[in-house]
């Protein structure tokens, strides 16, 4: 009888063992795949990235962010336009539409967006901001936010 109950049990562990592996490697494909699509906008060499936050696929995901997701921050180092903004996403081959005129507006005070594009492959949501930090600034922050498709 307790030798049963160990042979039971070692072969519960076994088989949670290689459930758990699977379900990794296949959470791990699915965030590979959104990185490489995030990956194919023709992000400018001269743009210096300021941050870079990678939310992988989980089986179990309870947060606000969903998962998986990317989250990525450069200083453009000048002053962006609409036409700099379409150069970036025409290489991904995603549709993106474009807001604002990527001008600051001079009565806005303070960090403010100037631009944006989204557009999605059905599968994931992609999206664009430009911001404008201050009025004195010569500068422009962009952000990429990827997000599965709702």
């Amino acid at each position: 009888m307790k030798r049963r109950t160990w042979i039971i049990l070692a072969a519960v562990l076994a088989v949670g063992a290689v459930a758990f592996f699977f379900v990794r490697s296949a959470e791990d494909k699915v965030t590979a795949d959104m990185v490489s699509r995030a990956e194919r906008f023709a992000i400018p060499a001269d743009w210096k990235v300021e941050d870079s936050v990678v939310r992988r696929e989980m089986f179990l995901c309870i947060s606000t962010n969903p998962c998986p997701s990317v989250a990525k921050r450069w200083d453009a180092g000048k002053k962006l336009t609409v036409d700099d903004l379409k150069a970036v996403s025409s290489a991904a081959g995603v549709p993106m539409t474009t807001e604002g005129t990527c001008s600051r507006k001079p009565n806005v005070g303070g960090t403010t967006t100037v631009c944006s594009t989204s557009g999605t492959d059905g599968e994931y949501d992609y999206k664009f901001n430009v911001t404008s930090p201050d009025k004195s600034d010569s500068t422009n922050f962009v952000v990429l936010l990827v997000e599965p498709h709702r």
